[in-house]
């Protein structure tokens, strides 16, 4: 056997049929390995790395690939799999009959120059044989292997029945209803998007997680051109599948997925987060199980990670491995326990998820006030709105209730219409928010400062209360933005109340006084308080 070091992608290109050829014969379905993605990262993102693929030529034909970079450290050197941080997965390129003497020849010839080397090779799947292979290598050669795994979950779509599948799963964080409301806002639609609609994609994308600790990088601006450029292609047997879901033909969520031999795979799942309560992301992934089984994929993998949506979804579970070894020296074995130590705790913090919303929401905002440190007032958005309300904070609000008399006088209002709310460009997030909670708004000149009434609930949403209403009683929030004798005879001629409710903080002495001259009485005092995060509700009856 001959070894071949290939240092450049144009060099690689020479070997394109080779590749191709020992994954076709695999029937391989492991998008991050295909010769497509990997030529390709290195074009657009590796080309200032040290990328060194091994190629091993028997019998003047190629039979296998290694695909590494190189790290130059003060110990020696660390040997991994390319595109780490962008493949989920990795692996050998060799036909299965090949793979344990090749990996043989490869890590002795490796070992052989490079006296002291670390291997950390990541995205070794247990579902392949690789990873055991592997380790009857290390074995064989007294070697310590040090490894962990990660979970992986996907759903076997070909022993699926979508209607029981789905049964258990509908009202699953209210998923019917939430649809059911999305709905009500206009057209929604599910459709597989061309390439020309990425820029909008990365849009969503980066208000997303604009706040966030985002590790994927996926719209960032080093890495657009590249994803871009695999969603324009679409020869071989990788394929970029952009699914999205639209609101009155506007993307409010999205899935970058590959596509490799009747595998999908779930590369970066967005939505825009002024929908948040409607669930758009959830939606999303139901409608897209149903569209691939009618595709004819075979499985549906959700990639890596133990984000709850993935095991409310997943059928099955996988594992992937990060592996670790050394040669003998003294300094590779040392850096060798510090990596696995390292990535140990890694691996174990990442499955306590408040852990993981901990860095990747309060982390990220934290650095993204850093970054925007010129708009940034520590005093107005830490201090005062979360660290002292967190130590202490007390509120108290009252309830009050207007007994309606048949009035012949009416007033007029424009209603807040979903048309209007999808427009709008400032406070989109909460009115759409509201409308999902059963709100109707109304407004004399501008719909930023309307008025809201609700039929069923009272809702305190800064101190997470909800009352239930009787019956022929509305409740009305933010009427301090319009004139509330006008606001209480349209009210009084549109919805033939018995009853009125309101709510006003009760040190606001001006809106308490406009409440009382209109003839509202108190019927509830509410008192809340939170110390060190302990919240407590008292509510008293006013007689």
């Amino acid at each position: 056997m001959e070894l071949i070091l290939i240092k450049s992608y144009k060099h690689l290109s020479v070997y394109e049929k080779e590749w191709s050829a020992i994954l076709e014969a695999n029937q391989n379905t492991n998008p991050f390995i295909e010769y497509e993605f990997v030529y390709n990262w290195w074009q657009f993102l590796g080309e200032n790395e040290e990328v060194e693929i091994y190629a091993v030529k028997e019998h003047n034909r190629i039979i296998a690939f290694f695909p590494f970079q190189l790290e130059k450290t003060w110990f020696g050197y660390i040997l991994h799999f390319l595109a780490l941080g962008d493949a989920n997965y990795m692996d050998i390129i060799a036909r299965k009959r090949d793979v344990d003497r090749v990996i043989m020849y490869v890590f002795d010839a490796i070992i052989k120059k490079k006296k002291s080397v670390v291997f950390y090779l990541h995205g070794l799947l247990e579902s392949v044989d690789t990873p055991f292979q592997l380790s009857n290598y290390l074995k064989g050669r007294n070697m310590k292997e040090q490894y962990y795994r990660i979970v992986t979950p996907y759903i076997d779509l070909q022993k699926l029945s979508y209607e029981e599948y789905m049964k258990s799963r509908q009202k699953l964080h209210g998923l019917d209803r939430r649809e059911k409301r999305l709905r009500l806002l206009g057209e929604v639609r599910l459709q597989i998007s061309p390439a020309i609609q990425m820029n909008q994609i990365f849009k969503v994308h980066q208000k997303r997680w604009e706040k966030k600790n985002d590790t994927s990088g996926f719209s960032s601006d080093r890495k657009k051109a590249f994803f871009q450029y695999l969603a324009e292609q679409n020869h071989g047997k990788l394929g970029v599948r952009l699914t999205t879901l639209t609101l009155e033909n506007k993307i409010i969520s999205f899935t970058y997925g590959f596509s490799c031999r009747g595998r999908y795979l779930g590369y970066v799942l967005g939505h825009d987060s002024d929908f948040d309560v409607y669930g758009p992301g959830r939606i999303l992934v139901k409608e897209k199980i149903k569209r691939n089984i009618d595709d004819g994929f075979h499985k549906l993998d959700m990639s890596i990670g133990y984000e709850p949506y993935k095991f409310e979804w997943n059928t099955d579970l996988d594992y992937t491995r990060k592996t670790i070894f050394s040669t003998n020296t003294f300094r590779a074995k040392t850096y060798r326990n510090f990596l696995f130590a390292k990535e140990t705790i890694i691996s174990k913090l990442r499955k306590y998820y408040s852990l993981v919303i901990f860095r990747r929401n309060y982390i990220g905002k934290l650095k993204y006030y850093i970054r925007n440190k010129q708009k940034f007032n520590f005093r107005k958005i830490i201090w005062k709105k979360k660290l002292l309300p967190y130590l202490y904070e007390r509120k108290q609000y009252i309830i009050a209730k207007l007994d309606v008399n048949e009035i012949n006088m009416k007033s007029h209002f424009e209603k807040v219409t979903t048309e209007t709310a999808l427009n709008m460009k400032n406070n989109r997030k909460e009115i759409l928010q509201k409308i999902y909670n059963g709100y109707t708004g109304y407004y004399s000149t501008d719909p930023n400062k309307a008025f809201w009434v609700n039929e069923n609930v009272i809702r305190i949403d800064d101190i997470d209360v909800v009352s239930n209403l009787k019956k022929r009683s509305v409740y009305i929030r933010d009427w301090e933005n319009e004139h509330l004798e006008k606001i209480i005879l349209f009210v009084q001629a549109n919805y033939r109340p018995k009853h009125i409710f309101v709510h006003v903080n009760k040190r606001d002495k001006k809106s308490v006084k406009t409440m009382k001259k209109f003839g509202f009485k108190l019927t509830e005092r509410i008192t809340y308080s939170r110390i060190f995060g302990i919240k407590k509700v008292i509510k008293e009856e006013v007689i």
